[in-house]
């Protein structure tokens, strides 16, 4: 059936390739931000993760286990080792076949049942594709792996991560590749993009919707992707929907399928070309094991097709395309003129000509701990009404900015500014945080590090391990991590660039002397970072540093203020002596553990300190199979 095409859109790649680069060059940082948060998150750009992995097993192959290069020794015994293998093909490959037989019948057909055995048919393959997902993969296995030991712990455990990483998957991974979109509109128009466009939709109050979207796409791409030929088509009608929710987080989903469809019909073959004119760089990320990706292509890939939305987006508006009435927001795409802005933000240029409110109650000591590391003792009315009148002028600050036409203006959009969520319109991240608020906070991230590695050594290995050096439910290192960037690098809040990469550094220090200060103690090492990329001695590297980096800005910027707005609301009464029953808790377990540390298989690694790691060779393996 011959394509409509009363949308098709005339325009020279060549000049949103153009228009792309530009907006790239304004926004550099901020977008390659973005690109490795989508990557950390594997929301997208899971090829570059491939490449990275596959540069890292490259290195593997170079250096020993001890990071020095392969001497003329090693090289022999690895010659001799290939000619060895030669002659003994024959019998390395049937054994080799043998297990992997074996592995294939534990997994597809669990012990004890035939119910969940698969090797056909159409649920097979959307099990395969959802398995081959980097982020289901492992849960996936896990589950098969308990599937002939129905204990109820074990049921229990698989179904809390089960439910755990469907709502990641459906509420965060597939909705940020719709986030990721939105901030990069925004910096088509506008010099800057505030850090809080990170939470748009739940600003919107349209969270649970978009999500809903971004679901219904992907089941309707893994069922296309059944048929070859299938796929190209649906891939390339739909491509549009994570742009126009976007844009209009209002949009019911199935308008935004159908909308999506209506606009690229004509278009699909243009969209090919587009994908096609971007081929140099993906060879340039492949060449580069992926940092090309990093660096370049998947910003600039993502600059490029918000060029092509918008060009697609007008021509849809021009000919009346149905569904297109709903694409309102105006100064998403064009910029407000000044008597527009003045108009919807007098209120603030008027407050801001007022005089500042000063913080008369501190003095001394206390008022140069305060202004350069952001500590209070306590939360006084004074410093209270400080907090607020400060918390005012960031927004005003905010606002001006919107007025003078450098940010995109939140009170001309089409969503109405009372169905907003008001506390994350301007999150206040440079206050003063009180002794109590240090103490909860310690112990909130101290118990969720505790609580995320549980379950990520779960998720890979399949039992629980308690991780670290105490014994009790918190890994103070993720606590005192997040205090010491929370208190010493205050003076460069204000300059997000500058301290993301002083909390690289930090972090990586604290970690760094953290390791090698337990290994000197205890002789044991609590976590090994040997064949990752950029390590050093083991105890740093460089996708830890980068995770750092990240939570970093998230812990400053969103989570510690949100969080610090809940435990101001609690009183001193009642949370004071629920923190003092903690840290006696705490102090305990540090004393107990500094004679009698928490150790063992999955705690301190299969080896300690000074011991060889165990080699995997082909006679081994040949032993082992007998």
């Amino acid at each position: 059936m011959q394509e409509n095409t009363k949308n098709k859109c005339d325009f020279k790649i060549s000049m949103i390739k153009r228009d792309a680069r530009n907006n790239l060059r304004h926004h550099y940082f901020l977008y390659v931000f973005a690109c490795l948060l989508a990557l950390v998150m594997e929301a997208e750009f899971i090829t570059s993760d491939y490449l990275i992995n596959m540069r890292t097993k490259v290195i593997d192959y170079a250096f020993n286990t001890s990071g020095e290069y392969i001497d003329d020794e090693t090289e022999e015994k690895v010659r001799e080792g290939v000619e060895s293998m030669d002659q003994d093909a024959d019998l390395f490959l049937d054994t080799v076949t043998r297990q992997l037989e074996r592995y294939n019948k534990k997994i597809t057909t669990p012990e004890g049942s035939q119910v969940f055995g698969r090797t056909k048919g159409v649920l097979n393959q959307i099990i395969d594709y959802a398995a081959g997902d980097t982020f289901f993969s492992h849960v996936y296995s896990t589950v098969l792996s308990v599937v002939g030991d129905p204990t109820a712990a074990h049921i229990a455990i698989v179904a809390v991560l089960a439910m755990v990483s469907f709502v990641y998957w459906l509420f965060v991974r597939n909705l940020f590749v719709a986030i990721i979109r939105r901030i990069f509109m925004e910096g088509r128009i506008y010099k800057k993009v505030p850090a809080s466009r990170f939470l748009f939709f739940i600003r919107m109050k349209r969270w649970a919707r978009s999500s809903v979207t971004m679901g219904l796409l992907w089941m309707i791409e893994v069922l296309s992707s059944l048929t070859i030929f299938l796929y190209p088509v649906v891939r390339l009608g739909f491509f549009l929907v994570p742009f126009i929710i976007a844009e209009n987080p209002d949009i019911k989903t199935i308008d935004a399928l159908k909308l999506s469809w209506r606009m690229m019909k004509g278009n699909k073959w243009k969209l090919f070309l587009v994908h096609l004119s971007l081929f140099g760089w993906y060879v340039f990320g492949g060449i580069t094991l992926g940092v090309g990706g990093i660096l370049y292509t998947n910003p600039y890939r993502l600059c490029v097709h918000s060029e092509f939305y918008a060009k697609v987006r007008e021509t849809a508006i021009q000919n009346g395309i149905k569904g297109s009435e709903q694409l309102n927001d105006i100064y998403l795409f064009v910029k407000a003129d000044s008597n527009r802005l003045t108009d919807a933000y007098q209120d603030v240029l008027d407050e801001l000509a007022a005089g500042e409110y000063s913080l008369k109650g501190l003095k001394g000591r206390n008022k140069f701990i305060a202004d350069h590391f952001g500590v209070v003792l306590w939360n006084t009315k004074d410093e209270m009404a400080y907090e607020s009148n400060e918390e005012r002028r960031v927004q005003l600050l905010a606002y001006k900015k919107e007025a003078e036409g450098e940010i995109y203006p939140s009170r001309l959009s089409p969503i109405p500014e009372q169905r907003k969520l008001k506390s994350l319109a301007h999150i206040h991240y440079m206050r003063h945080y009180s002794v109590p608020s240090l103490v909860a906070l310690f112990f909130i991230f101290a118990m969720f590090g505790w609580v995320w590695e549980l379950f990520f050594y779960y998720v890979q290995q399949g039992k629980i391990i308690n991780r670290g050096v105490l014994h009790g439910p918190w890994l103070p290192i993720y606590g005192v991590g997040g205090l010491i960037v929370l208190i010493f690098l205050f003076s460069l809040r204000r300059r997000p660039g500058l301290h993301v990469l002083a909390t690289v550094i930090l972090c990586g220090v604290v970690e760094y002397f953290g390791g090698w200060a337990l290994e000197a103690i205890f002789n044991k090492k609590w976590w090994d970072y040997s064949g990752y990329f950029f390590n050093i001695n083991g105890r740093v590297c460089a996708e830890g540093l980068f995770v750092f980096g990240v939570a970093g800005m998230a812990f400053i910027y969103v989570l510690a203020p949100l969080l610090d707005n809940l435990i101001r609301k609690a009183q001193n009464k009642i949370l004071i002596p629920i923190e003092a029953v903690l840290l006696v808790f705490f102090i305990s377990d540090v004393i107990y553990s500094a004679f009698v540390p928490n150790t063992g298989d999955g705690i301190t690694g299969n080896f300690d300190k000074g011991d060889s790691p165990p080699q995997v060779t082909v006679e081994s393996t040949i032993e082992s199979s007998k």
